[in-house]
């Protein structure tokens, strides 16, 4: 399976008139599914008022169970970097073994389906740690199995250090454009090599 990740930035006018984005598209053999935001207009019933929804995730959230999608992207709804932090899945879960958990809550039985809601753990398999990072769909949050250094600093200027919570997970970074998205990338990696 060979697969071809592509990244362009521009308003929707520009994608739209550019030839380059064109043939690009016609190459791909077989469907493409794009997960886009596209704003969401919701009607209350009771006054017949529209109101803003957040964003409308079409397509699947990378890596995120069938069962999962729906708490996932209601989320996602009013994170306003909504596909970065699709980005970050898709390059996330295409590494080797990485797996997107949901939590088993305090009152989670056997044959309950996992809670998809607050945050997502993604985890390498095999691994005898706990998930490699914590990613928040709302917010962006991404929480890293890190300790925080000089070179973490170094290497993700906008991540900052928690200083409580469980003592493995001390750095956190959101993700709010390329640059932060980049700089998660570069920290999930970091802590998906230590685990």
């Amino acid at each position: 399976m060979k697969l071809v990740y592509v990244c362009v930035e521009g308003t929707p006018q520009e994608l739209d008139s550019s030839e380059v984005i064109r043939q690009l598209v016609q190459r791909q053999p077989g469907p493409v599914d794009i997960a886009r935001p596209a704003p969401r207009v919701v009607v209350d019933t009771v006054s017949d008022e529209e109101f803003d929804g957040g964003w409308l995730v079409e397509g699947d959230v990378p890596g995120v169970a069938e069962e999962g999608q729906s708490a996932v992207k209601a989320q996602l709804a009013f994170n306003p970097a909504v596909q970065q932090f699709l980005d970050f899945m898709a390059e996330a879960t295409s590494w080797e073994g990485v797996g997107v958990h949901g939590i088993k809550r305090k009152t989670w039985q056997e044959g309950d389906p996992l809670d998809y809601t607050g945050y997502l753990r993604l985890r390498r398999r095999g691994s005898q740690y706990g998930g490699f990072v914590y990613a928040f769909p709302s917010t962006g949050l991404i929480n890293s199995r890190l300790q925080y250094s000089d070179e973490i600093g170094r290497l993700a200027p906008n991540a900052y250090p928690l200083t409580k919570g469980n003592y493995q997970y001390r750095v956190n970074i959101q993700i709010h454009d390329e640059s932060t998205l980049k700089q998660a990338l570069a920290l999930a990696e970091l802590a998906y090599s230590a685990t």
